[in-house]
């Protein structure tokens, strides 16, 4: 099979002629669609002399059951079915999933929804998920959410209104695509200081914040724009949450490997909201395997706008 890896450590990643994965106890699935997430590109770059070879960049996916192990898995072959391949990758023509997996769901994709918009769904819109429910947004609440454009902000932006909050938005420039996601607020982080544009906007202060951006140097500014009471998630572990809770404030430090959102049972909710509606993916482009160094490259530089997937 055709794959997109790292054969020896030291070497760069390329499209490499690999085996296809055991299947002994697994699921195999042949990959229609792969999709791109800043997660690939990070662990890519933490490879050591220690890790497994080759190494097949890339985790979610969307694809075909080619073998389904024994037992009741909620899954036959020929189902079409996406989720997370952290073993064996899905860069590849193939991938396998040990089932039953914590870290590795896999779901069926729902009627209505396309195998491509189902490949842009599993780490970005589970993690949106699960960070608007550590917020605990309901209706009627002002909910920030910074990064707003990114693959995990664009997911919660629209969960956020779904749930009946109002929702603020920073970007870097992408002020459009923000008010096309349904937020009702937008600063631009490039034209002004967002803080002081949200203290101005909101003297009292707003009840929820989630920053997808800022590190440890910047994220204690968040607690001038919310209220007491108020939450606040951050995705990249920036958080003191002790230092927050002084100020009244819940902290929280997303952390994927304790997201109960990962299984089954969180693929099947986010790709409901996509097919009734509640949610859109915004797949910018679609790239045949060949060009995946590419966009990985363009996302290092962040010049990557929307979600990219990889045609297999």
């Amino acid at each position: 099979m055709h794959a997109f890896a790292v054969r020896n450590f030291g070497e760069p990643a390329s499209v490499q002629d690999l085996p296809v994965p055991p299947v002994d106890g697994a699921l195999l699935i042949r990959v229609r669609f792969a999709g791109v997430n800043p997660l690939d590109s990070n662990l890519l770059g933490r490879l050591t002399a220690a890790s497994s070879y080759p190494f097949v960049v890339g985790i979610d996916f969307a694809g075909v059951a080619e073998r389904v192990p024994p037992g009741d898995h909620g899954v036959r072959v020929g189902d079409r079915v996406f989720g997370m391949a952290r073993t064996h990758g899905s860069y590849a023509e193939y991938t396998a999933v040990a089932l039953p997996s914590k870290m590795e769901p896999v779901a069926r994709i729902p009627d209505g929804v396309a195998d491509e918009q189902a490949a842009a769904l599993p780490i970005p819109a589970v993690t949106a998920l699960r960070t608007i429910d550590l917020l605990e947004v309901t209706a009627g609440q002002r909910v920030v959410v910074m990064g707003a454009t990114g693959g995990v902000g664009g997911y919660a932006v629209q969960i956020a209104r779904s749930r009946g909050a109002h929702v603020i938005a920073t970007v870097r420039g992408d002020v459009g695509e923000a008010r096309r996601l349904g937020a009702e607020e937008v600063y631009d982080s490039q034209a002004v200081d967002v803080i002081d544009a949200l203290r101005v906007a909101h003297p009292d202060g707003v009840d929820a914040v989630l920053d997808l951006v800022n590190g440890r140097d910047a994220i204690g500014r968040d607690a001038e724009v919310i209220r007491p009471g108020g939450h606040l998630v951050s995705t990249i572990f920036a958080a003191d949450e002790a230092w927050f809770a002084q100020r009244r404030i819940t902290a929280h430090n997303h952390a994927s490997s304790e997201n109960p959102l990962i299984s089954p049972e969180g693929l099947t909710a986010v790709a409901q909201m996509l097919a009734d509606g509640t949610i859109t993916t915004r797949i910018r482009s679609t790239v045949d395997l060949d060009a995946a160094g590419q966009v990985l490259d363009q996302l290092r530089r962040g010049g990557l706008r929307g979600k990219a997937v990889i045609r297999l």
